[in-house]
């Protein structure tokens, strides 16, 4: 009797090594996981950053008229003002 529960105690504290053991490299696994997600959302944070720039200086006023001397609009246009009476007044 005494065997049989000696034998049970080893084969008990053996199972709990060997999860031990599982739990421990699918914790590495899962920690390379992390770092791997970590880099690929630092990457395309900066990927972000710089598409960003790039919105920005396609909007822009500068960009705009550098265009427009490229492709040789040199006409400037004129206001429309609304105290006119040609546009205000419509009797």
């Amino acid at each position: 009797m005494k065997k049989i529960i000696k034998i049970g105690v080893w084969l008990f504290f053996l199972i709990l090594v060997l999860g031990n053991i599982y739990i421990f490299i699918g914790g590495m696994t899962l920690s390379n996981e992390i770092s791997r997600y970590e880099k690929e959302i630092t990457r395309l944070n900066l990927e972000n950053i710089d598409l960003e720039k790039k919105v920005y200086e396609l909007s822009s006023l500068r960009h705009a008229a550098s265009m427009a001397a490229q492709l040789s609009f040199t006409k400037k246009s004129q206001p429309l003002y609304l105290d006119n009476i040609k546009y205000a007044l419509n009797r």
